[in-house]
């Protein structure tokens, strides 16, 4: 996923770079960069997540304007990926997928990381307004589709228990929102 959005954002600054830009190009498009952190809510008590949870949003967007008026539509596409670090591991059974404690179920188990991902194909759609004096308002969602979620796993090998430091890495996780 690294390697995809290096790839991704040299493509996207290459491009900035070659292209002429000039009023009316900067009225139609727009680029954004989103960078956050999310939240853990009621989460279990034997859970300790991660206070910065890193994340980012890639997007752009292209303004169709309502004709001579202050107003436009705005469709766009984006990428978002979204980062869960926390004490635990992601177990799926036949009909759920939940988070059990890595030290409770192994106490002597000494790991560096252990996070969930999750990217997200997004489209946003807004409706704009730019007044005369350049006061802006926008209203507007987006629709999110899971690309392909996983969780990877930094430390000791827990599968065959030894004390070497191993890489785990779960895709294709199953009962997960498909859209957001």
């Amino acid at each position: 996923m690294k390697k995809l959005f290096i790839l991704l954002f040299c493509f996207i600054a290459l491009n900035a770079f070659t292209q002429v830009v000039n009023e009316k190009t900067k009225k139609l498009f727009t680029f954004g960069l989103d960078v956050f952190t999310d939240m853990w809510q009621d989460i279990p008590s034997s859970i300790e997540p991660k206070t910065i949870n890193p994340g980012v949003n890639i997007f752009g967007t292209y303004n169709f304007m309502f004709g001579e008026s202050n107003f436009s539509f705005s469709p766009g596409i984006g990428l978002g990926i979204h980062n869960l670090y926390s004490s635990s591991f992601l177990h799926t059974n036949n009909d759920s997928s939940y988070f059990v404690p890595i030290n409770e179920e192994m106490p002597d188990l000494s790991y560096k990381k252990s996070k969930f991902v999750a990217p997200y194909l997004d489209i946003p759609l807004e409706i704009r307004f730019k007044s005369k004096s350049e006061f802006r308002i926008a209203v507007g969602f987006k629709f999110g589709f899971l690309l392909r979620a996983y969780t990877k796993y930094k430390g000791d090998d827990y599968i065959a228990e030894l004390q070497k430091t191993t890489i785990y890495k779960k895709k294709m996780i199953q009962h997960l929102e498909k859209n957001r």
